[in-house]
């Protein structure tokens, strides 16, 4: 009895230290930027430890590689299902549902960072914009827009960043704008209210390659803003996982750069 009591610890001892093995494993590979084979690894841990405590964030870690490193949403959605599916009760779930239906994302709002824009002429001498991401829960984000002429602060917004349905929407100054409306495929469109009024909001195309002063960007959609009876509209250019990185004016035949993505830093969860 005593030498069998000894050899179930020692298997359970054993069995033990091959998970932790697994989920080191896979940290250590994502720290060393080897996502794809961190991936693989996470997987791995599940399969073998479904009832460890670290299953659940190890499918989400493993989904966030796929779609937000490499942009392979349907690599990441069976691993969110089956996180979904296998633990109800995880507190990730709210984050785990909302990656799942929002792939690629164009405004990623769990995002911790600075994203720095200056106007096209200048390459923001004579006006930029510093969007900082002050607080991030569960339910909103919070940040604030800080508008510069030259090096003089003229005007700081407080926003607020939630996700209702399929809708991102901006709160600002009493203003709840819907700025995207997922999926976002061309000739979607959607009505909403903002600071100037009521705007027709329309996806005008998608898969677009775009340059900044930030670099070059893939995937990205282009979204016209037009308030019924003006002349002049708005397009704005989405990035994935980047967000904004271009915002021009445009009319019957013109189109005309304004303000564009400089730089940006940010801290992913």
């Amino acid at each position: 009895m005593r030498r069998e009591l000894v050899f179930t610890v020692f298997a359970a001892l054993f069995l033990s230290s091959c998970d932790n093995y697994h989920y080191k494993e896979a940290e250590q590979l994502r720290a060393n930027g080897l996502g794809l084979a961190a991936a693989e690894e996470y997987k791995y841990f599940v399969e073998k430890s479904p009832t460890d405590a670290r299953a659940p964030l190890a499918l989400f870690k493993a989904a966030g590689i796929y779609s937000r490193e490499f942009g392979v949403c349907s690599k990441s959605g069976p691993l969110l299902e089956k996180l979904l599916r296998n633990y109800p009760t995880t507190t990730l779930r709210q984050a785990a549902m909302r990656a799942l239906f929002i792939c690629p994302d164009y405004f990623p709002i769990d995002a911790a960072g600075i994203w720095v824009y200056g106007d096209s002429q200048t390459g923001g001498k004579n006006a930029s914009q510093k969007l900082f991401i002050t607080g991030v829960s569960p339910d909103k984000t919070l940040a604030e827009n800080s508008i510069y002429a030259g090096r003089q602060l003229v005007r700081l917004q407080k926003r607020v960043y939630t996700i209702s349905g399929s809708d991102l929407i901006e709160k600002q100054d009493g203003a709840n704008t819907i700025l995207l409306r997922y999926p976002l495929n061309t000739g979607s469109s959607w009505t909403s209210n903002g600071q100037g009024g009521s705007s027709i909001f329309k996806v005008e195309a998608a898969g677009l390659m775009v340059k900044t002063r930030a670099g070059g960007f893939d995937n990205c959609v282009k979204i016209s803003r037009r308030i019924p009876g003006m002349s002049s509209w708005m397009y704005e250019y989405y990035a994935p996982w980047k967000g904004k990185i271009l915002t021009s004016v445009a009319g019957n035949g013109f189109e005309n750069r304004v303000m564009e993505l400089i730089s940006y830093e940010e801290k992913t969860k």
